[in-house]
């Protein structure tokens, strides 16, 4: 795994899975949400990130310019072959996920344990 400096993930391997923590607490206004989508974009363009779960435990408030780079990263890494599944979304941010639908294009376990789980599954 690259040693990139990120400004909005922190990133570690479980086993297969690339584990990319969203470590900034609010993500607002188009800066911050294009940051945060341009670091995804890296992380997804990794060989070693076939599989990818973004957590967002740390996440308070996302921005509707937050989902569309949540957005942009699920349709490319699935575009290429890749699994992606979020975890650790707080109710606000998750009914978020769901109003946008979110939860229509990618799963969404309730933390890091449960996702990489089903991670396992397959």
């Amino acid at each position: 795994m690259a040693d990139a400096e990120f400004q909005h993930l922190r990133l570690s391997m479980v086993k297969d899975v690339a584990v990319v923590e969203v470590v900034t607490r609010d993500i607002q206004g188009p800066q911050s949400a294009r940051e945060l989508g341009d670091e995804l974009a890296v992380v997804a363009a990794q060989d070693w990130a076939r599989r990818i779960l973004v957590d967002f435990r740390r996440v308070a408030y996302l921005s509707s310019t937050g989902f569309a780079a949540i957005f942009k990263l699920v349709k490319q890494a699935v575009g290429e072959g890749r699994e992606v599944k979020l975890s650790g979304m707080e109710p606000g941010v998750r009914l978020g996920a769901e109003i946008v639908g979110l939860d229509k294009v990618v799963a969404i376990c309730p933390d890091e344990a449960a996702a990489l789980r089903d991670f396992a599954k397959h």
